[in-house]
């Protein structure tokens, strides 16, 4: 014990000291760049003139989508009326046929008679 003593009374325990860090001379910053008000008003017209040319871009594409939806559509249209217009002309080489107008003439009482009988010929050319 008389160790103990002297080391407690000649050698007090270390105490340690809290080691203070020494800043470095250099200090980095952080730094916001503005712009300048010449700067952000051709930042802001880039993209109002970007923005208008997509608008302008987009709305000629609408339009050429619907002007194909018509085009498509008259042309659904113009084919329904070419198939009927050859069913019409069928129609009318049936009607001015030969046979069916020589029936037709013995229904109504009429003769035939080679000196009477004339060629008529088509209104219009196909």
């Amino acid at each position: 014990m008389a160790v103990e003593s002297y080391r407690r009374n000649v050698m007090p325990e270390s105490q340690v000291e809290p080691k203070v860090r020494e800043k470095s001379g250099t200090r980095t910053r952080t730094r916001v760049v503005s712009l300048k008000k010449a700067e952000t008003l051709v930042y802001l017209t880039l993209f109002v003139l970007i923005a208008a040319a997509a608008i302008f871009v987009l709305s000629l594409k609408m339009e050429a989508y619907e002007l194909q939806t018509e085009k498509t559509q008259l042309e659904n249209e113009i084919a329904i009326k070419e198939g009927e217009i050859s069913e019409l002309k069928t129609e009318v080489t049936d009607l001015a046929s030969y046979d069916r107008i020589y029936e037709k003439a013995n229904e109504l009482g009429l003769d035939l008679n080679n000196g009477n009988v004339k060629v008529a010929e088509k209104y219009g050319k196909d």
